[in-house]
C-alpha cells in the first residue's frame, strides 16, 4: 500500500477513524516524557531492521520529534553500520536521529534497564532493534517498553517464532509500569499474489491458540489496511536514505498503532 496512490477517500477515512492524529501523538507523548518502543521478532531476517530505520526517519522528519534508536543486536548490528555508512560519505550525511549500540554480552557494559532510562531522560523517542537472538535484551525491553512491534513478512517461518516472542514479551511485561502492548504487523506484502491474505490467516490461527489471558498481555494484529507493502523502497533504503514522500506506509501504521497506545 502507497500512501502515494490511496485513493484520496479512503487515505482520509483511514486518518479520521484508525489513527491519532499527529498533535494528539506528541500531546500524549508529553504525558509519558518518553516513548519507548521495541522493535523485533525472536528471529532474523525479519524485517526489524528496515521497520526501525523508516519508523525512526518518520518520528524525526514527519514529527519533528528527539529520536534515538538502540541497536542491540551484536551479531549484525545492522542500524549502526547503516548510520556509520553515511557518516563515512563525502561529505558526511547528516542522519536526523541519534544512535546508541548496546553490546548485551558485554559483562562490564551498563545494565539495559539503566541505559533505556538514561535515554529517556534526553529523547523524546527511543526505539529499540532487538537481534533475533537477544532473548534477553527483548525480556529486559518489554519490563519498560510502551510497545512492541512484530513485523512478521508472508513466510510460516516467521508465524513458528511468535509465540515464543510474545511469551518473552509477556514475562517483561508483567514486570512492566506502564500497560505493554504488542502488536503484529505484516510486511514485505505483494499484492500481486495471494500469499499476505493466506499468510493473514494463518497467523491469525496462531493467535487465537496462545492463552493471553494467562499471559497477561494486550497483543494486537494491525489492521490489513495498514500492512506494510514490498515496495522497492524498503530494499534500496541502505543506500538511498529514505525521503519523506517514501515514509508514508510506516507513518500511517506507526498512527494506527498509537490509536490503541494512547486509548
Amino acid at each position: 500500500m502507497k500512501t502515494s496512490t490511496l485513493p484520496r477517500q479512503q487515505f482520509k477515512r483511514l486518518l479520521a477513524e484508525q489513527t491519532l492524529s499527529r498533535e494528539q501523538i506528541l500531546e500524549w507523548i508529553k504525558t509519558v516524557r518518553c516513548l519507548i518502543i521495541g522493535i523485533g521478532m525472536l528471529k532474523g531476517g525479519t524485517g526489524k531492521t528496515t521497520s526501525t530505520i523508516f519508523l525512526a526517519l518518520y518520528l524525526s522528519l514527519c514529527l519533528g520529534l528527539k529520536v534515538c534508536v538502540v541497536d542491540t543486536d551484536d551479531n549484525s548490528q545492522s542500524v549502526d553500520n547503516w548510520y556509520k555508512a553515511r557518516e563515512r560519505r563525502t561529505p558526511p550525511e547528516v542522519v536526523p536521529f541519534d544512535i546508541f549500540t548496546y553490546d548485551p554480552k558485554d559483562e562490564e557494559g551498563p545494565d539495559f534497564e539503566d541505559v533505556l532510562e538514561e535515554l529517556s531522560e534526553s529523547f523524546d523517542v527511543v526505539l529499540v532493534d532487538v537481534g533475533g537472538a537477544g532473548k534477553e535484551a527483548y525480556w529486559e525491553l518489554c519490563k519498560s517498553a510502551h510497545m512492541v512491534l512484530l513485523p512478521v513478512a508472508p513466510s510460516g517461518y516467521e508465524t513458528s517464532r511468535m509465540a515464543p516472542t510474545i511469551k518473552v514479551a509477556a514475562r517483561g511485561g508483567r514486570q512492566n509500569p506502564n500497560t505493554l502492548k504488542v502488536f503484529v504487523t505484516m510486511i514485505k506484502c505483494d499484492r500481486r499474489t495471494t500469499l499476505p491474505q493466506e499468510q493473514r490467516a494463518a497467523l491469525e490461527g496462531a493467535l487465537e491458540a496462545i492463552d493471553m489471558d494467562k499471559l497477561k498481555v494486550d497483543v494486537y494484529f494491525a489492521d490489513k489496511e495498514f500492512d506494510i507493502s514490498s515496495s522497492p523502497d524498503y530494499p534500496r533504503s541502505w543506500e538511498t536514505t529514505p525521503k519523506i514522500p517514501q515514509l508514508g506506509e510506516y507513518g500511517l501504521l506507526f498512527r494506527h498503532l498509537m490509536k490503541a497506545v494512547a486509548a
